[in-house]
């Protein structure tokens, strides 16, 4: 059966499996290269006995994204079309002013996000799922450790990396799957590339097992997905998503510099009331402006062709 005939869902299957053999096959080269630099330490971890230095950990952490997201996304468009940098829209690279817009409005979308935040923090249970509760807020715990741990960043070279690791990866692998593919899956499915946007979005959030930041997370997928639907391009949520991703990386260095704990990143400030309505109010006027931008240069692209 050719790719463009197949049932959305087989596509699923096989995006599926190409994630779960790239996640299995680039896991063990990185237990291969943690051996192969820190001998039977670089494993300690992983068995859970503990990592004596951070290396290991960013090491699986950077293989195992690029063999989860990149490496399977990849290899599923080529499957799916033999123009795969078409297929994941990486063909079109938007105007500058597009990119200057998708930025501005990640960090005003910031101030809602925040907002966000706070409000899902404050979820509760009822008392007969008191033991989920407590195990969401374990794995929570588990995951913020493994955070603020990545993030502690010693000289430039440690920032480098962690740009890499937290930043540009992430960005590039994340997008390229979630928006690149499923985000296409469902839209073909639903026959509505809303309905695409947010089932992805909402993937997109629970893969990352947070529940107290799921959504934040979230709606943060759905911009993305927008940004991508709008401007044809997926390069625009992934500069945005590594702007997002980046800037965090940044500041807790520069935190660290100042003497300052990293944990404070991790907590959420009570911002009056108007700051997320002042978010709101201009990222909707910077995505009209981005809507009609990326409608006009659409329409020019195809006048050209």
């Amino acid at each position: 059966m050719r790719s463009k005939d197949r049932h959305p869902f087989i596509s699923l299957l096989y995006l599926l499996f190409f994630c779960l053999a790239g996640s299995l096959l680039f896991t063990v080269v990185a237990l291969a290269v943690c051996w192969l630099a820190f001998g039977m330490d670089g494993l300690a971890g992983f068995t859970g006995g503990g990592y004596s230095s951070i290396w290991p950990m960013r090491i699986i952490q950077l293989f195992g994204s690029a063999g989860t997201f990149i490496f399977p996304a990849l290899l599923f468009a080529k499957n799916e079309d033999s123009d795969y940098p078409g297929y994941l829209k990486l063909d079109k690279v938007p105007g500058l002013l597009i990119m200057v817009l998708s930025v501005l409005i990640i960090y005003s979308f910031s101030g809602f996000i925040d907002w966000t935040t706070q409000l899902n923090q404050k979820m509760s249970f009822p008392g007969f799922l008191r033991d989920l509760e407590q195990w969401m807020k374990d794995k929570e715990d588990q995951l913020e450790k493994l955070t603020l741990q990545l993030l502690v960043m010693k000289n430039g070279w440690e920032l480098i990396f962690n740009i890499l690791l937290i930043a540009i990866i992430p960005a590039l692998g994340e997008e390229l799957l979630f928006r690149g593919c499923i985000q296409r899956i469902f839209s073909k499915w639903t026959g509505n590339y809303q309905l695409g946007i947010w089932i992805a979005a909402t993937i997109f959030s629970a893969i990352h097992v947070q529940f107290y930041g799921f959504l934040p997370r979230m709606l943060l997928g759905a911009l993305f997905g927008y940004l991508m639907a709008w401007s044809g391009s997926l390069w625009v949520p992934i500069i945005a998503h590594f702007i997002n991703n980046g800037t965090a990386v940044v500041a807790a260095y520069m935190m660290q510099r100042r003497g300052e704990p990293v944990n404070i990143l991790e907590k959420t400030g009570n911002n009056p009331g108007y700051v997320p309505l002042l978010s709101v109010v201009f990222t909707s006027i910077l995505l009209i402006l981005f809507y009609k931008m990326s409608e006009r240069q659409v329409k020019k692209n195809q006048h050209e062709k």
